[in-house]
């Protein structure tokens, strides 16, 4: 009994300061001074946080929360050095993404030490990804997205009856032309779609390794060729001189739509692929009589 009253104190204390932790980050990044910065990451930060807390409490009655003197320092004094650089390094876009990563580490030392650290490897995954996002970005810029977007965009522009030509990174039409650069190679709807593909992959698990990999790329595909619709709309908008519009899907909401279209594409085929279970036939038979 004392056991138990202890675990459940425990347990209590690590969910109170888990829950600390993840006001702290969400609050520091919605009051950023940068709003580009607070936008890309607190919606994708929000909905990491919320998946990571489901994962652990569908494990809760099979987590080992037992922590020795070493590995309940070492957790202290991350979440401490957190604390205090929260206060001397609030603006930072590199301590913003790496905030949760080491929250979840110092939360899982003070719950389970070094040797059961391993049953948080789905929660640090996750983190270390969204910590690792400049480097990412990194790499799909060297596969110089601008002009894939461009190509691509071209393509469904002319598949669709356009007359439109690519000049560089530049699509003409008779009346019009849109440049692509960086902001709009889709590096962000991208990363978006490789987020949420993981914690598919984490949460339902397809059979394979395959599939698993497969649905991973085929997101992170979605998102690039979603956005390239999006440059090729924006295109066509220049073109009409529909200079409003043109704003709205650029920088405003229209923006929006088109990752929510992304998700949703990606969703239909999670449905569909993995999902979906289909009803069994049952084989009553026809007796006659003769």
């Amino acid at each position: 009994m004392d056991r138990l009253n202890r675990l459940q104190t425990t347990a209590f204390w690590l969910v109170s300061t888990g829950a600390a932790m993840v006001a702290l980050h969400l609050t520091l990044l919605g009051r950023n001074s940068n709003p580009a910065l607070s936008q890309e990451l607190f919606s994708t930060c929000l909905l990491l946080w919320g998946v990571v807390g489901l994962l652990l409490w569908e494990r809760r009655h099979a987590l080992v929360l037992q922590s020795g003197a070493i590995g309940g320092a070492i957790g202290g004094s991350v979440l401490l050095g957190l604390l205090l650089l929260s206060s001397t390094l609030p603006e930072s876009g590199s301590f913003m993404r790496a905030f949760p990563l080491m929250t979840v580490l110092g939360l899982g030392l003070l719950a389970s030490g070094i040797h059961g650290l391993y049953q948080y490897w789905k929660e640090l995954f996750l983190f270390a990804l969204l910590t690792l996002n400049p480097l990412l970005e990194l790499g799909l810029e060297l596969l110089n997205l601008p002009k894939l977007t461009a190509q691509a965009a071209t393509f469904m522009l002319w598949y669709t009856g356009f007359d439109v030509r690519r000049e560089g990174l530049s699509l003409l039409l008779p009346t019009g032309r849109v440049d692509v650069y960086g902001a709009c190679s889709g590096i962000q709807s991208m990363l978006q779609m490789l987020y949420i593909s993981v914690l598919f992959v984490l949460l339902f698990a397809p059979r394979s390794r395959v599939q698993q990999c497969l649905t991973v790329g085929l997101a992170i595909l979605i998102g690039f060729l979603v956005n390239a619709a999006r440059v090729g709309l924006m295109a066509v908008l220049v073109a009409f001189s529909q200079k409003d519009a043109f704003d709205y899907w650029h920088t405003g909401d229209g923006s929006l739509i088109f990752a929510a279209i992304a998700v949703g594409l990606f969703g239909s085929f999670c449905w569909f692929a993995f999902l979906r279970t289909t009803p069994s036939v049952t084989d009553t038979g026809n007796s006659s009589n003769g």
